[in-house]
C-alpha cells in the first residue's frame, strides 16, 4: 500500500492500538472524524496485562457501549487488602461501595476481551482505517499537515519485529502518541521525560483456570486483590476477569531477571496456591515498575496520550486508567478543534489538565509501591504498627483537575465543583429509565433542579457545544423524575442550582442560582468558542 498527491488527509493519525488508542480512535470516530491508526504489530495481543478499571473507566466505556461485551471477562471488586509482615491485614481498600460515576468503584477484567470488544467497534466504524503490521518511522509537520511515514513489519523470531522497506504515508490535522512507555512519536517530537525516581523489577505472572472451580476456589481463598508486604519478598495476587488470575513477585537485590525465565521457575514460586494440572500459564515476564512524565502532552501538531506521556507504578491500578482518562479528555477537545469551534490552544490544555493529575496519581502510586517494597524486617514492622494505629494515612483519593477548562468566577471567588468529578444517578424522562448517560446522551449537560429559559446567547452555546439539558424537576417540561435522589442530592448538598458537566464527566462549574446560569454558560463560551459569531453547530449522532 502506497499513496501518491491523492493520499487522503485525515483528522487524526493515533500510534498506537492498545485500549489507549483504541479508546481515543472510537471517541473520535464515535463524533464523525476521520482516523487512520498505525500499529507495529499485525495483530491484537492475546495476553492479559492491565487487570484494572475503576467506575470513571466504567462510566467511559459505556459511552461505548462495550462493557455488555465482556460477560464474565469483567468482575466487580470488592475490597484490596495490604497485609504486613505478620501476614495480617495493614489496610483494607473497599472498593464495593457507589462511587460517584454511578457503579462500584473498581473492576477487574481479562484485558484481551476488552481490547477485542474496542476492536470491533471500530470495524464498524466507517471513518476508521486500521493499519496494523506498520510501525511509524518518522513525522513532519508542513503548513498545518503532519505526514507520518510508516514502514511494514514481519516476525523476527522471539516475539520481536523487523522492518521490511515497505513504506506508506499518511496524512493528517493532528497526531496522537499512543504508542506506549517506548513511545518512538515521543522521540521523534522531541519532547523529553522527567524521572521520578522509583524503579524495582517484578516478576509478573499470569494464569488462565480451564476448570473454573479451581478460579473460583482461589478466588475464595484469595480475594479480589491482595498485596503481602513481606519483606522476605513482597508479592501479591489479583483476579483478573472471572477465570484468570495474577501473581507478581517482587526480585530481590543480586537476583538476575534470566533466572526467572524458565517454566519450572515459576511454577516453584506458585506452587503454594496452584500448580500445573490446575492452571495453564498465560505469561510470565519481569517488568520494571518505574514512574516517569513526559515534559509535555504537546507539541505543535503532535499530542501524546497514556504510557507514551507517563509511567507509574502499579500497586493503584491506575496506570490504563490515566491513559484512558487522557483519551476521553483529549477526544472532545480535538472535536472541538476539526469542527472549527475551538481554537487549537484549546490543545494546550491537555498537559494543563492532565498533567498534574497524572503527577499526583503517580506520587500516590510510588508511595505505596515504598509500602509494599520494604525489605529491612525492622522498617516493616514499623510500617505495619503505623497503618494499624493510623499514624500512616491510607492513600488519599484520586485527585481532580486544578486547571484548563474550568469556571473562572468573577472576582475572588471559587467555584466549588470546578474540576471534580461529576456524579451520575439514575434518571427516568420519556418513558427510558437509567444512568443519565443512557437516557440523556453524551456530551456536554447542564443539570438543573428547577430548568431555566436561556437567552439568545445562551441557546448559541447550546447548540455550537451540543450540550445536553437535563432538568431534576418533572413537572418543567422535558423534566426527568430523579429515581434514585443521587443528582438532587449532590446539588442539594453544594447548594447550588445547576452544574455544567464536561464530556469527559468533570465539572466545568456550577451555578448557586437560576440567574447565575448565563454567566455559567458565558464562561463556557468565552473559553471554548472562537469567537461570539461562532457558526451554530450540529453534533454527529454515530452511536
Amino acid at each position: 500500500m502506497s499513496f501518491d498527491e491523492a493520499t487522503p488527509l485525515y483528522d487524526v493519525i493515533v500510534v498506537g492500538y492498545g485500549p489507549v488508542g483504541q479508546v481515543l480512535t472510537n471517541l473520535l470516530a464515535q463524533d464523525g472524524h476521520r482516523v487512520a491508526v498505525i500499529e507495529r504489530w499485525p495483530e491484537l495481543y492475546p495476553r492479559p496485562r492491565a487487570a484494572h478499571f475503576d467506575h470513571e473507566i466504567r462510566r467511559l466505556l459505556d459511552r461505548l457501549g462495550v462493557v455488555a461485551e465482556l460477560g464474565e471477562d469483567v468482575v466487580e471488586m470488592r475490597s484490596y487488602e495490604w497485609r504486613g509482615a505478620d501476614g495480617e491485614l495493614i489496610l483494607d481498600l473497599e472498593a464495593d461501595m457507589l462511587a460517584a460515576s454511578g457503579y462500584v468503584f473498581s473492576h477487574l477484567f481479562y484485558q484481551p476481551a476488552l481490547e477485542r470488544a474496542l476492536h470491533e467497534r471500530a470495524l464498524r466504524a466507517p471513518s476508521v482505517d486500521l493499519l496494523r503490521g506498520w510501525e511509524m518511522v518518522s513525522v513532519a509537520e508542513t503548513d498545518g499537515i503532519v505526514t507520518a511515514i510508516g514502514e511494514r513489519t514481519r516476525p523476527a523470531g522471539a516475539g520481536e519485529l523487523e522492518l521490511t522497506g515497505e513504506r506508506i504515508e499518511l496524512r493528517g490535522r493532528f497526531v496522537v502518541g499512543a504508542d506506549g512507555a517506548n513511545s518512538r512519536l515521543r522521540t521523534l517530537s522531541g519532547i523529553g521525560e522527567v524521572d521520578l525516581g522509583f524503579s524495582e523489577h517484578w516478576l509478573v505472572v499470569d494464569v488462565g483456570f480451564p476448570d473454573h472451580d479451581v478460579a473460583e476456589r482461589l478466588w475464595a481463598q484469595l480475594g479480589d486483590s491482595c498485596q503481602w508486604c513481606d519483606p522476605r519478598r513482597p508479592h501479591m495476587s489479583v483476579q483478573v476477569g472471572r477465570y484468570h488470575r495474577r501473581w507478581e513477585f517482587m526480585l530481590l537485590p543480586g537476583e538476575d531477571p534470566a533466572e526467572f525465565a524458565a517454566d519450572d521457575v515459576v511454577w516453584r514460586m506458585l506452587e503454594r496456591w496452584v500448580g500445573p494440572a490446575d492452571a495453564v500459564l498465560e505469561r510470565h515476564v519481569v517488568y520494571r515498575f518505574s514512574s516517569s512524565l513526559a515534559e509535555r502532552m504537546r507539541v505543535g501538531r503532535t499530542l501524546l496520550i497514556g504510557d507514551a506521556a507517563h509511567v507509574m507504578p502499579p500497586f493503584m491500578g491506575q496506570g490504563l486508567c490515566s491513559g484512558l482518562r487522557d483519551a476521553a479528555n483529549l477526544a472532545w477537545k480535538l472535536d472541538l478543534v476539526l469542527r472549527g469551534i475551538s481554537d487549537e490552544a484549546l490543545l494546550d490544555t491537555l498537559t494543563a489538565e492532565r498533567y498534574e493529575q497524572n503527577r499526583r496519581t503517580i506520587e500516590v502510586s510510588m508511595r505505596m509501591g515504598r509500602v509494599s517494597c520494604t525489605l529491612d524486617p525492622a522498617a516493616a514492622r514499623n510500617r505495619d504498627e503505623a497503618f494499624r494505629t493510623g499514624r500512616t494515612p491510607p492513600p488519599e483519593p484520586m485527585p481532580g483537575l486544578r486547571g484548563g477548562i474550568r469556571r473562572r468566577p468573577a472576582g475572588t471567588g471559587s467555584d466549588p465543583l470546578a474540576g471534580s468529578l461529576a456524579v451520575q444517578g439514575l434518571v427516568g424522562r420519556d418513558g427510558r429509565r437509567g444512568l443519565a448517560d443512557a437516557v440523556v446522551g453524551d456530551g456536554f449537560c447542564l443539570i438543573t433542579r428547577h430548568g431555566v429559559d436561556l437567552a439568545e446567547d445562551d441557546l448559541r452555546t447550546v447548540n455550537a457545544l451540543g450540550i445536553r439539558l437535563l432538568c431534576l424537576d418533572p413537572a418543567q417540561p422535558d423534566g426527568c423524575t430523579d429515581l434514585d435522589g443521587r443528582l438532587t442530592g449532590w446539588l442539594s448538598e453544594t447548594g447550588v442550582e445547576a452544574v455544567l458537566v464536561r464530556p469527559d464527566f468533570y465539572v466545568f462549574g456550577c451555578a448557586p442560582t437560576t440567574a447565575d446560569v448565563p454567566a455559567l454558560l458565558a464562561d463556557l463560551r468565552d473559553q471554548l468558542l472562537t469567537g461570539k459569531n461562532a457558526p451554530v453547530a450540529t453534533r454527529v449522532e454515530a452511536r
